[in-house]
């Protein structure tokens, strides 16, 4: 195996890895990426909106992506590494690929001079959870965390209520 980044011919297999993670966690029904959505937010502009690393065996099949974002404006005046993503194939589960993109992700981490890494998971995903737990990842204590779907926004006046 061998991780590396994400390069535009790999698309079209690393959107049936995120299509099945959406499978896996729920939300297929919400799931509208495409092809050339991801060329757009990776590709074709001058600052990517996300940043992907692939973990592929000896004959260039892709096993699991690390799909993160970073975070440059934070208290520490140092940017954060978001995990937004960790999918491995359903059939390379419990081979390493999860762990070799970790291990990836922290070597990335460490060069763009980021504070920290972080990353939420389903509650329901006891699998991924466990698999934190074992390379020392520490649950976030103290910290409720909310969310404002879009048709939450007033749209007559464009101000939040309140």
């Amino acid at each position: 195996m061998a991780v590396r980044e994400l390069e535009k011919a790999d698309l079209a297999d690393v959107l049936i890895l995120m299509r099945q993670h959406a499978e896996l966690e729920g939300y297929a029904d919400t799931f509208f990426l495409d092809e050339q959505a991801l060329a757009r937010l990776g590709f074709d502009r001058p600052f990517p909106a996300y940043h992907m690393l692939v973990s592929e065996n000896a004959e260039k099949k892709i096993l699991g992506i690390a799909l993160f974002l970073l975070q440059e404006f934070t208290f520490r005046n140092r940017p954060m590494l978001y995990l937004n993503d960790l999918v491995v194939d359903a059939a390379c589960r419990r081979q390493g690929v999860a762990r070799e993109l970790i291990a990836a992700l922290r070597e990335k981490a460490r060069e763009l001079g980021c504070f920290r890494i972080k990353w939420g998971v389903s509650s329901v995903n006891a699998a991924a959870i466990a698999f934190y737990d074992s390379i020392g990842a520490v649950r976030e204590q103290d910290r409720v965390y909310y969310v404002l779907e879009e048709v939450a926004f007033p749209a007559a006046s464009g101000r939040m209520p309140g």
